[in-house]
């Protein structure tokens, strides 16, 4: 057949070895020939290439190597192809098959291979998980699947291959689940499906669901809970994995503030206050909030000093003897007191520790430096002149209150009526009584002047407080009940009457003469005391038993009187007649 450039066949050998490599490195992959399921042929770049043909298609044809021409010798058995990806081979003209003509007009055929140098290109996605790098790491705050994606622009991926940790590489097929919280190195790659391997990738991948941990410490002053305005309150937060991002604290119901510096408390008020803190790490874990109670002290000792011994009053000063001495009394109702000093006519400050003896004669200057235990001190000059000298009186007057007229205590409540009178008292033996006052169930405050009553009936609070000449006070309280109504009365026949009779235009029960009347009394506070009744006008007796006797033919007209235990009294009128 004239200038026979066609392939009768073309069959590619491929050589290859295997080794196995230690784990982290690469798989052995084998550069070879591909063809796609559409029948598009690839080959490897760097395999060399041989021409062979063959009358036949049978896998046992008798084959022969095609020789070039001669100034060709030199590039084939093998040869290489110089174009990465699409490459051809030509006859002149196509002949037909069944003539063994040439096709008019004459046209090339064409074989086709696709020449592929290039590995493919991996990367790796997290399912849209959000995450925080730092440096080389992903942290994440839950467990995800780590996925890879890999493209080839020639003969496509075959098999993307991974190793966890220095595990021996493995083919990728499902998307691996990373649960735990240890660091995971990742190494990666792809193959070809002619042989050609991507350099392997690597990440370090960290579940973090660890929560940071933030701890407190207290500079400064400090006493159990209680600080002073010189403390200061410092925050430090660790995380092991993706590291602290932020601090927040907040005081009692304020807005949450991003920690940066120690927090001075000198600004605050004094009071109870409460610290809440907590921290987030990079990866977003949110740390449970803690809080911290603590009572702001700003404010020094009161200090009262108490002459004890001798002393005398002339000409309206006090005077003390020789063997007077100071005492010295240091109150803080918070952190406590730690010490107290005092100096006399600008000596030394001296440690208080028992009542000492005054200079005897001249002019004395009396300071006092107390402390308490969070180092809040005041010095103060209680005295410049020993003739001057003042007892302190820290008391305020005894009181007392009395009832004037019915009342009666029951459950430990006073019951009284509107017509009880309450009357107040106050006693002091020292700066002397000025003033008593009064408030009745909150009401405004009224200076007391006489005894009064309360109208209302029910539960009353008075408060009421005593104050002395220095304005020293105390305070009482009165819980009384005030019941204006008497007992509820009840009565019963011994007989049901069965018919009844007009009586001066009264109808009334009808009863025999051997009939008994009972009666009953009940109250709702104080209780029941004493019942009276009266027959047909005559004298009032006392209640103690049954009333009988009745004559027959007669109406009679019973009235009762009951009394409570505080005089408050009710009536009813019995009426009926005995047939």
């Amino acid at each position: 057949m004239r200038n026979l450039k066609f392939l009768a066949a073309l069959i590619l050998f491929v050589s290859f070895f295997h080794n196995n490599l230690q784990s982290q490195e690469p798989l052995q992959h084998v550069k070879k020939i591909y063809t796609s399921p559409e029948g598009v042929m690839y080959i490897n770049k760097d395999l060399p290439l041989y021409f062979w043909v063959s009358t036949t298609d049978k896998d046992n044809a008798t084959q022969y190597l095609l020789n070039p021409a001669q100034d060709s010798k030199k590039y084939v058995n093998p040869s290489y192809l110089d174009t990465e990806g699409y490459n051809t081979f030509r006859s002149p003209s196509k002949v037909d098959t069944i003539t063994k003509q040439v096709v008019i007009p004459e046209q090339d055929i064409i074989w086709e291979l696709y020449s592929d140098s290039k590995p493919p290109v991996t990367s790796f996605s997290f399912e849209n998980k959000s995450y925080f790098k730092n440096s080389d790491i992903y942290y994440f705050n839950q467990k995800f699947e780590l996925q890879f994606k890999s493209i080839d622009a020639t003969s496509g991926v075959e098999s993307t291959y991974y190793s966890i940790n220095g595990s021996p590489f493995l083919e990728f097929k499902d998307n691996i689940q990373i649960e735990n919280e240890t660091l995971h190195e990742i190494k990666f790659y792809s193959v070809d499906h002619v042989g050609n391997v991507e350099t392997p990738k690597s990440i370090k991948i960290q579940v973090d669901i660890t929560k940071p941990q933030t701890e407190k410490t207290i500079e400064g002053d400090i006493y159990s809970t209680i600080l002073s305005p010189r403390s200061s309150i410092k925050l430090a937060a660790t995380d092991e994995n993706s590291k602290v991002k932020t601090i927040f604290y907040s005081f009692n119901e304020g807005a949450v503030q991003t920690y940066r510096q120690a927090i001075q408390l000198a600004t605050f008020k004094e009071g109870e206050h409460v610290l809440y803190y907590y921290s987030v790490d990079n990866s977003g874990n949110e740390e449970e909030k803690k809080s911290f109670s603590f009572y702001l002290d700003k404010t020094a000792p009161m200090l009262v000093d108490e002459l004890i011994g001798n002393t005398f009053v002339a000409n309206g000063r006090e005077y003390s003897s020789g063997r007077s001495k100071v005492k010295l009394t240091a109150m803080d109702n918070k952190s406590g007191v730690k010490e107290i000093r005092y100096s006399i006519n600008d000596g030394e400050f001296i440690l208080y520790e028992q009542p000492f003896y005054l200079s005897k004669s001249g002019q004395l200057k009396l300071q006092t430096f107390s402390i308490d235990n969070v180092n809040n001190q005041k010095v103060t000059t209680i005295m410049t002149d020993k003739s001057n000298i003042s007892y302190v009186d820290l008391s305020g007057p005894q009181l007392g209150h009395t009832f004037e007229g019915p009342n009666f205590i029951s459950r430990d409540t006073v019951f009284i009526t509107s017509s009880t009178k309450i009357r107040l008292s106050a006693r002091d033996d020292a700066a002397g009584y000025k003033r008593l006052e009064f408030t009745l169930d909150n009401a405004a405050v009224e200076e007391y002047t006489k005894p009064f009553t309360i109208n209302n009936e029910g539960l009353h609070i008075v408060n009421y407080s005593g104050y002395d000449n220095v304005e020293n006070s105390n305070t009482n309280t009165i819980a009384t009940f005030i019941d204006n109504t008497g007992p509820q009365i009840f009565f019963r026949f011994s007989i049901v009457s069965e018919n009844s009779i007009d009586v001066k235009g009264k109808l009334l029960n009808v009863y025999p003469s051997h009939v008994v009347l009972f009666l009953s009394s009940t109250d709702m506070s104080v209780g029941y005391d004493k019942m009276y009744y009266s027959i047909n006008g005559l004298t009032q007796k006392q209640y103690t038993s049954l009333i009988s006797d009745f004559q027959k033919n007669k109406a009679y007209t019973i009235d009762v009187v009951s009394v409570d235990k505080l005089g408050n009294k009710s009536t009813q009128t019995i009426e009926f007649f005995i047939e």
